[in-house]
């Protein structure tokens, strides 16, 4: 029986995928898995070289990018582990992350959803490993980047969580799709994710689902992984990338928070608006100073 169902997408990032996959094949023993890898159109051999590299990985080839969320629901209908783990191919496992994960799941059964602490590469803290529900004033906050300021505070600090230490295992409202583990019985209880979000906030999305459905959300900082973040994929297109995020705010307060005032609505509206414009401003503004340099 499989224990657990890693899959991945990939677009263009070969080589930190080829280090991931690595780290999987580093991880102990003691759990048995299975990796699904949906390509999204590579052009970078990516193909070729798992094929070569990694047999033991089963490749789904759609030969265009159909989106990271539609990519991962064909790998979870593939699969077939007790649990599934979403995993970006711009992670690095310790040998121990997804034992320790694992072992969480199965002695928490009301753990529909689990994330670990999520590091960069030198060795800081991700917050958005774990985090709380982005209702308008917990956005607010955030883009005003005012839990800088007051990170202590529990309303500005509400949206990545700022007052809850690091290192202590929490309940919170949603964890890090970059390393998400789910227990099939919350999968089949929620459904797949969101296609309307072709590659930005699904993991919001699908752990807020799973509060309302009555699954239990855990950040679990024993586990520990590595995230580059940003490596190959979507952001390799930072203006369609800015889009992405930006419509998946749109989605998910409609979704989750849409307010009967039709004046908080309107202001959301335009606070998305706004915030896209200026961060496609700063997005061309980068690409000029890069070309400057480069000649």
């Amino acid at each position: 029986m499989i224990d657990v169902s890693i899959c991945i997408v990939s677009l263009d990032c070969w080589e930190v995928l080829r280090d991931c996959l690595e780290s999987l094949r580093a991880s102990r023993p003691s759990v048995n898995c299975e990796v699904i890898l949906v390509d999204n159109g590579s052009s970078d051999g990516t193909i070729g070289q798992v094929r070569e590299s990694f047999p033991e990985v089963v490749l789904v080839e759609n030969g265009r990018n159909v989106g990271f969320t539609r990519a991962t629901n064909q790998a979870i209908a593939l699969s077939s582990g007790r649990y599934i783990l979403w995993l970006n191919p711009d992670t690095v496992l310790k040998p121990d992350s997804l034992h320790k994960l694992y072992q969480f799941m199965e002695a928490t059964p009301r753990c529909g959803i689990a994330g670990p602490k999520v590091l960069n590469p030198d060795g800081s803290f991700q917050p958005q490993c774990k985090r709380g529900a982005p209702t308008p004033i917990a956005s607010l906050c955030h883009t005003l980047k005012l839990n800088h300021l007051w990170s202590r505070n529990r309303v500005i600090g509400q949206y990545l969580l700022s007052y809850l230490p690091n290192d202590r295992v929490n309940q919170v409202d949603a964890v890090s799709g970059c390393c998400l583990m789910a227990r099939r019985e919350a999968w089949n209880d929620i459904g797949p994710l969101d296609e309307k979000m072709f590659g930005f906030g699904e993991d919001l999305d699908w752990c807020l689902r799973a509060k309302k459905a009555g699954w239990v959300v855990w950040y679990y900082p024993e586990s520990t992984i590595t995230h580059l973040k940003g490596q190959g994929g979507a952001h390799a297109r930072p203006f369609h990338k800015i889009w992405g995020i930006h419509q998946a705010m749109w989605v998910i307060y409609r979704k989750h928070f849409r307010s009967s005032c039709p004046l908080v609505t309107w202001l959301m509206w335009i606070g998305i608006g706004t915030s896209v414009i200026l961060s496609w401003s700063g997005a061309f503004f980068k690409r000029g100073i890069r070309r400057l340099i480069t000649g």
